[in-house]
């Protein structure tokens, strides 16, 4: 039997404790000297009541533990060595952890998240333990985009007529994307508004905007770290999140100008959709997810390199960054409630957001999300994904704060 995604999770949360207790220990009896679980003791009420040698042996077996003390010695001790992106790596990593203790079954693109962000926490505290995640990441991945293979390639549903039709009408953008199947490419290119208004059209793009989404993460950071080695993981972290969000992947579409090939249905195209910067983001998503079935993934890269040398010069990188991008909303929530200048979040908790289907048919379904910060509801959202759900809560959340 195969290695499961709570085991993946469980192992990578193993590796962290590892590299947490030396790096922890080492910062602490910097400020507190040998006396520093002691110390630390008073952060852990469930354990306050224990011996000195229990709670020595809690934080060197519990992750928890260990990342609940970077929490609340941020000010005084870790954040000189660490960034504040960091310090949302800890809050993540305990909602992870918690998730962790008290699911049973995790998705792929789940683990995939709790992997890299261990590993992004590791690679800020150069821990040796760095080569093993990163190699967890890597089996993740490849599961994931053998999973989103599997489920995406099949037959083509038309016949070499239409496929010649497809290429015809679709010549200019082949010449740059030189795509095998044309059938993929043009339903990367259909829009979930097309498909609804034209039921026997095909596929529309949405599980492709999926595994795009996900390569596009994982190719920015392996460009970034073979273009920059040195550079720290907070400023990385931030730098691969703007080559990689809303407005920037809506610049490589118009480049492309994949606008001028969208199936959209008539509501979006009277509303201008082949202009506004979400749907060029998801359209270029999907293209990327697209080539990636068809040619595989050093196809991807060659094609999507050339745009983030183009631009990575240009990007900020200090930690305010972020929220210079507005259209990231679920980005700039974050950073807001992450601040210090927050203080209805006093334990620093990322939002969380708990999505499900709440109606619709297969061709339009409709989910909702509702987004808690430290408990408290602060927005909800409705839309035709869980992805745009999400999206639409943080607006509403950020609405509610008066910052949108």
């Amino acid at each position: 039997m195969g290695v499961s995604h709570k085991e993946r999770i469980g192992k990578a949360l193993d590796f962290l404790r590892q590299g947490l207790y030396s790096y922890v220990e080492q910062k602490m009896q910097s400020l507190h000297s040998s006396n520093w679980t002691e110390k630390v003791a008073d952060y852990l009420p469930k354990h306050k009541k224990k011996s000195k040698q229990d709670v020595n042996k809690i934080i060197r077996e519990d992750v928890s533990a260990l990342l609940t003390v970077v929490n609340r010695e941020w000010d005084n001790v870790f954040k000189s060595s660490l960034s504040q992106p960091d310090r949302a790596l800890v809050n993540e990593l305990l909602e992870v952890r918690n998730q962790w203790a008290h699911q049973s079954t995790f998705s792929t693109d789940d683990t995939y998240r709790a992997v890299d962000s261990v590993l992004r926490l590791l690679k800020s505290m150069s821990s040796p333990q760095v080569a093993d995640v990163e190699k967890q990441r890597q089996d993740v991945l490849r599961i994931l985009t053998q999973e989103q293979a599997r489920h995406e390639v099949r037959p083509i549903p038309v016949s070499p007529a239409e496929e010649s039709r497809i290429r015809q009408r679709l010549d200019e953008l082949l010449k740059r994307i030189p795509f095998q199947n044309a059938y993929l490419l043009n339903q990367a290119l259909t829009h979930t508004s097309y498909k609804y208004e034209n039921p026997n059209t095909g596929d529309d793009n949405e599980q492709l905007e999926f595994i795009g989404d996900a390569l596009l993460t994982f190719l920015s950071g392996d460009f970034l770290y073979k273009r920059n080695p040195d550079l720290r993981e907070g400023k990385m972290t931030i730098l691969r999140s703007n080559l990689v969000d809303t407005p920037q992947l809506a610049k490589f579409a118009t480049e492309l100008d994949i606008g001028k090939w969208m199936r959209l249905g008539k509501g979006e195209n009277i509303s201008g959709g082949s202009s506004k910067p979400s749907l060029l983001c998801n359209m270029f998503e999907a293209v990327v997810g697209a080539y990636y079935l068809d040619s595989g993934v050093e196809a991807v890269r060659d094609l999507v390199d050339p745009f983030f040398e183009e631009v990575v010069n240009d990007l900020p990188t200090t930690e305010d960054s972020i929220p210079n991008i507005k259209d990231d909303v679920k980005g700039w929530l974050q950073q807001v409630v992450l601040g210090s200048g927050f203080a209805r979040n006093p334990s620093r908790q990322p939002p969380k957001y708990d999505t499900i289907r709440s109606g619709g048919t297969d061709n339009n379904p409709e989910f909702i999300s509702v987004v808690y910060v430290a408990g408290v509801e602060y927005g909800r959202g409705k839309d035709s994904s869980t992805k745009k759900a999400e999206k639409r809560a943080a607006e509403d959340a950020l609405q509610k704060l008066g910052l949108l």
